[in-house]
């Protein structure tokens, strides 16, 4: 029992691991993807509401079904069809465990955590690179997912920033019938289209989605997924632990929900800045910048990186440095925060390319 105990801790040891983002004090953060566009004061209301509501000595069970009805509302989507989890990783950890099988396709670069946990389980991860300019060989994607019992897309995709087309998507949903499509739309919010609708409209299908990003309840930890009836049904009674998630946070998810116009807001506004810092960036010799459909940037400095970043961290601004990525150099992911965040951002890169 000794060495089989050894065995299993020393293989996963060596696998890769995600690691979380070191928290610089005083700093402009703008590598983790948070929406401090949202404003503070709204969460902190909402926060403080939810705590004179409910006893934290009982268990989360009203809660929990408010929480559906706000989600039905805010989607459009059957309450049914809709299962709740303690942020969307801890519902790509239960389905790896539960229905991950043995062997998952996805493109690369895309959200490293996702193939992290697979090789956690022992789920083989073959992987069908993007192109340079991030777009999908369909009909390669498809050729792996075919011999492969679980199939992940990041739509917007992290780092990259994109959402490939929809109907492009879709083809690939109904080409794997008999495999688990699992679409990650964590940035959904900031994009075109969500497949929600299809996902319970679909037996292959589970759209994941949270309220860390466009909702600023990062903190909170509460995401959901979208399937089926009937596998929503399975996820939520038998899959799912009984009390995923804390009474506070569940308050809290259903007060924000309950005000979801103004966070569609600060929506409308994020996407507004997004397009101002492209093109402010876009006049800048030795940067290259990516279309996004998220609440970020993917932009590669090349030569130019070691004096950005050394700006960067001057200024007291933290991005995700991404190193070299398909090719390119000097990659960086920035988030979209406030417009004097942004400012600041922008300003700081300007002055260090002049």
């Amino acid at each position: 029992m000794k060495g089989w105990l050894e065995g299993r801790i020393n293989r996963i040891s060596k696998l890769d691991r995600y690691v979380r983002p070191e928290k610089v004090q005083g700093a402009i953060k703008l590598d983790s993807n948070e929406n401090f566009a949202l404003d503070a004061d709204f969460i902190k209301s909402v926060a403080e509401e939810a705590a004179r509501k409910v006893d934290l000595r009982e268990y989360p069970l009203d809660e929990l079904d408010q929480l559906y009805s706000q989600l039905g509302r805010y989607t459009g989507i059957e309450e049914a069809c809709i299962a709740a989890g303690s942020g969307s990783d801890q519902i790509i950890e239960l389905l790896l465990s539960t229905v991950g099988g043995k062997r998952a396709t996805v493109f690369t670069p895309t959200f490293s955590y996702f193939v992290n946990r697979c090789e956690l389980h022992g789920i083989r991860v073959h992987s069908v690179p993007l192109s340079k300019n991030f777009e999908l060989s369909t009909r390669e994607f498809v050729r792996s997912a075919k011999s492969s019992d679980l199939v992940y897309i990041c739509s917007p995709n992290n780092p990259t920033g994109n959402q490939f087309a929809r109907q492009e998507i879709i083809e690939i949903v109904d080409s794997l019938d008999g495999r688990l499509v699992l679409v990650d739309e964590a940035y959904v919010d900031f994009a075109g289209y969500s497949l929600s609708r299809d996902a319970a409209r679909r037996n292959n299908l589970i759209v994941l989605r949270t309220l860390s990003k466009a909702f600023g309840l990062a903190g909170a930890r509460v995401g959901y997924m979208i399937a089926n009836r009937r596998f929503a049904t399975v996820f939520r009674s038998t899959i799912q632990s009984p009390y995923p998630i804390s009474v506070l946070s569940l308050a809290i998810a259903s007060g924000v929900l309950a005000r979801a116009e103004q966070v569609k807001k600060t929506i409308d506004s994020v996407r507004s800045e997004r397009s101002r810092v492209i093109e402010r960036l876009s006049r800048l010799n030795g940067i290259r910048t990516f279309r996004s459909d998220a609440n970020f940037l993917f932009i590669e400095t090349g030569r130019s990186v070691a004096v950005i970043s050394a700006a960067l961290e001057s200024a007291g601004i933290v991005v995700k440095q991404l190193g070299t990525i398909s090719g390119h150099r000097g990659c960086m992911r920035v988030t979209i925060g406030t417009p004097e965040m942004n400012d600041r951002f922008l300003q700081c890169v300007e002055g260090a390319l002049s």
